[in-house]
């Protein structure tokens, strides 16, 4: 009984270890994420290892995570500084807003623009996790590429929102350990095809194997 409660065909045994790796995922997130200007390098590791290893069945989950934060630590650092500054600008002009008193509908309007940047940050650490940029390099492509695939990138970005909404209101259920993992995944269903467009040797790969299971993981 035990051997087949253990066995990795398991199908609980499988849903168990799935939770099991969200949960600490989302926990390595969250310590990674305590400096602050590390969040964009924590984001960039944890779309890594979901995209990777939750999705495409991977091995390593936290291996995977480790690499790709040290890996995009400065550049993701760095990033993480701007867009930080970013939002606090956009805080400032919509309490200004509050504060003029203006109809509702304008500042509705006004949040709903917001969505752009939020799409933009949405987009920067998955696409550092998986391509090599400086800082500036990395604002102005996640810029050109929200506006290239803007519709699928709004609906990542109302996704985003509505995760950090759900952690914020639901702290007191530590959802903080669950939303994180779970948003990533989530995520690499709308952000992967746009990586695979840019991504090297695609469409040969494509081309050249039938089977999924031949290619790299980033390209099935």
């Amino acid at each position: 009984m035990f051997h087949t409660f253990f066995n990795a065909e398991n199908p609980i045994f499988r849903f168990t270890s799935r939770v099991l790796d969200i949960l600490v995922l989302s926990t390595m997130w969250v310590v990674c994420s305590l400096p602050v200007v590390t969040i964009g390098p924590a984001s960039a590791a944890l779309y890594y290892s979901c995209a990777k290893c939750l999705r495409y069945k991977e091995p390593h989950p936290y291996g995977s995570f480790w690499s790709s934060f040290r890996q995009n630590l400065m550049p993701g650092a760095i990033a993480t500084a701007g867009f930080l500054l970013l939002a606090l600008a956009l805080a400032a002009v919509y309490a200004f807003l509050e504060s003029m008193m203006i109809p509702d509908v304008f500042r509705v309007m006004y949040l709903v623009l917001m969505l752009v940047p939020m799409a933009v940050i949405t987009l920067a650490f998955p696409l550092l996790s998986r391509f090599s940029y400086t800082a500036g390099a990395l604002l102005s492509n996640s810029v050109r590429l929200t506006l290239a695939h803007l519709p699928r990138l709004l609906a990542a970005a109302v996704v985003n929102t509505a995760c950090i909404v759900i952690v914020i209101k639901g702290w007191y259920y530590n959802l903080v350990l669950l939303v994180p993992a779970l948003d990533a995944l989530v995520l690499s269903y709308l952000l992967e095809p746009v990586f695979r467009k840019y991504t090297p040797g695609a469409a040969s790969a494509g081309e050249e194997e039938d089977d999924p299971e031949a290619k790299p993981w980033y390209l099935r």
